[in-house]
Formats: C-alpha cells, structure tokens, sequence
C-alpha cells in the first residue's frame, strides 16, 4: 500500500516498441552534453560535460545547480534518423583522489544503475529520464553515462546493453542541500495514528510509537521499498489487530491483515503518504529518537 515513486526493475525488450514518450523542452549549450566521434569537454555551472558518441545523442539538465536529496529531471535527445536502444538509468560517479567511483549503495541499499536492461528510444525524439542524488552523496563533482547502441532497421533480438557499447557521459557539480525538518505536535500525530487505526479495525492499539527521519529512510525501514524522497517524515508503528478493508484484492480474496501498522506522515502537512499492515514491528531506533507511547 505504499505511495511515491518507486525504483522499478525492468527486463531486457526483446521487442521494438513502434512508439516513444515524448516531452518538449527548453535545451541551452550551458546544459546539453553534446555528441561527436571524439570527445569534448564545455563548461557547465562549475562543472563540465564530456561526451563521446556518434551521431546526435545527448543529455540535458533541466535546471541547475545540483544538490543532494533531490531528483533532478534529465531529457535524453536522440537526434540521429534512427531509433536506440538505451539504458533507462545513468551510471552516477564520483570524481576522487583515485579517479572515478561509481555510486553503488545509498545508507546500504543497492541503487547501482543495471545499465542492461534496456528500452528503445524512437528516432528525432525527446524522453524524460530522472537522476537520483541521493542525500548521502558527498559534495563534489559527479559524471552520468548512458549506455546506448543504434537499432537496425529488422532486428530479431536487441543484445544486452555493456560498458563497451556507445554513451553519452554528463560532468555536474553536486552541492550539499540544506533541508529543513519541520515538526508536528505529537497530539497531532496520535490523532494521524488513532484514525488510521480506526479505518483499519482496531480504535484502541496496544501500543503507539514514532521516529522521525527522511521519507527515504522511513519507507525503507518500515517495508524494505526505495521511495527516493527525502523530506523530513515521521514514521508511525501501532500493535494491534488490524484489517484492511478498502484495500484492492482479487475476487474471492481476504483483505490484508496484520498485527503491526505502519504510517509514514510528511512533517510539513500532516499528509500520509505511505502505509502498510505486516506482523513485522520496525526498527524505529535506526531513525533516532523513539517516543515511549504517544498516548503517554
């Protein structure tokens, strides 16, 4: 029953896509990364870009500067006469003392970009792509690369994408973000919590706990998803007997049940954007302080 956006895992297309997703933007030479047979470098807000490919594959940034704890929107330009097949993730390095070092885990989970699985992108088209700098990342500079290959006309099979394919590569400067973390009362928070439990069949839980932290962070400790925002939540876990009657189940199926529930509350509305039922209590000390009971 999560909510937001959420890391996809996708397979190798054994089979052209006739059509492309299309999305208009507004390209400079500050932000495009600019395709040639050899490499080239131009500056970028303190950074540079560097490309090696043929034919007129790039990237644009839609805004800058960069920091962490955002998603930041990219729009892959194929301007070649034909379609690619091309990785639907960028390689994220960081530029260190012993060259570059790929960006493969984020507070322990694995974000490595799988640059295999692929999709085609039709001829002279525009598709949106978007990179994740995750709150973690050091500031410094960074380079993306998107692995792609040109399509011919009757393929039968698209080969896996591999590092020794063509690619588009992007240099940014990464900045540390300044976030605030804004607070709610916690007679607030109980009422988010007693309500829901309500909803869910049991009005008087044994037990009523909440830890704050990042959205990331409380979904990933709660269900185990990647949800890749990081404003400042609380995550909410009751005990209790609860059942989810408004939840979508096959025909014929019982509706989810659990003895813990879990609610992940945005610190600057109140709004719950994440819930979930399981028997599993989660470790709310591993986003900090843990409230006693907030009936207490």
């Amino acid at each position: 029953m999560a909510k937001g956006r959420r890391l996809a895992l996708f397979v190798t297309s054994l089979v052209l896509c006739a059509s492309a997703a299309f999305l208009l933007s507004v390209t400079t030479p500050a932000t495009v990364a600019r395709s040639s047979a050899a490499s080239s470098r131009h500056a970028v807000g303190g950074g540079a870009t560097e490309a090696r490919a043929s034919g007129q594959v790039r990237l644009v940034l839609q805004h800058q500067p960069l920091t962490t704890a955002e998603a930041v929107p990219v729009t892959v330009i194929n301007g070649n006469g034909s379609a690619i097949y091309r990785s639907l993730c960028f390689v994220l390095e960081r530029r260190t003392s012993n060259g570059w070092q790929a960006i493969r885990r984020s507070h322990g989970a694995p974000v490595a970009c799988t640059i295999w699985a692929g999709g085609v992108q039709a001829a002279h088209s525009r598709q949106p792509e978007q990179l994740e700098l995750y709150d973690d990342l050091r500031p410094g500079s960074y380079r993306i690369t998107l692995f792609y290959r040109p399509v011919p006309k009757h393929p039968r099979v698209i080969a896996k994408l591999t590092r020794r394919d063509r690619f588009v590569r992007l240099l940014i400067t990464v900045r540390r973000a300044s976030r605030p973390k804004p607070r709610l009362p916690e007679k607030r928070l109980l009422r988010i919590a007693e309500d829901a439990a309500t909803r869910t069949g049991d009005p008087h839980p044994r037990l009523i706990q909440h830890a704050a932290g990042t959205r990331f962070e409380a979904v990933r400790i709660s269900s185990g998803d990647l949800v890749f925002e990081w404003n400042w939540s609380y995550l909410i876990a009751e005990r209790g007997h609860f059942i989810c009657q408004a939840c979508s189940v096959p025909p014929g199926a019982k509706p989810p049940t659990g003895s813990v529930l879990t609610l992940v509350v945005d610190a600057a509305n109140g709004q719950v954007t994440d819930s979930g039922l399981s028997k599993r209590y989660p470790p709310l000390r591993r986003l900090g302080h843990v409230t006693t009971d907030l009936r207490r």
